[in-house]
């Protein structure tokens, strides 16, 4: 239990604050994120019935909850849309590693 509160408060530390969202640009070539972002497209795909196909991440962020919250934005195209879509996906992971996409929206 120690070496988790530790690591915690490490984590606060480097993130430089509790509560809002810090962007991290070191995320965004991560193989975690394109992890999530594929996580999200299917939840597009289940939740609201659109096929995309992502491009590019343009940002993510990250806030520190009861695990974290990711924030990513991503652009992506679509069969049923006339050129590019800009994604925004939160996707909440537990400190034991589960991922859950809360929110998905492309417009």
């Amino acid at each position: 239990m120690f070496k988790l509160l530790v690591a915690l408060s490490l984590f606060v530390a480097i993130q430089g604050q509790v509560g809002g969202f810090t962007d991290r640009p070191d995320l965004l070539n991560a193989s975690e994120t394109t992890a999530m972002v594929r996580l999200a497209v299917n939840n597009i795909k289940d939740k609201q019935n659109l096929l995309v196909s992502p491009i590019n991440v343009v940002s993510v962020a990250t806030q520190l909850v009861n695990g974290i919250n990711y924030r990513i934005v991503f652009t992506a195209r679509s069969p049923s849309a006339t050129g590019f879509l800009t994604c925004t996906a939160k996707v909440y992971q537990s400190f034991a590693g589960a991922q859950s996409v809360s929110s998905a929206t492309c417009a």
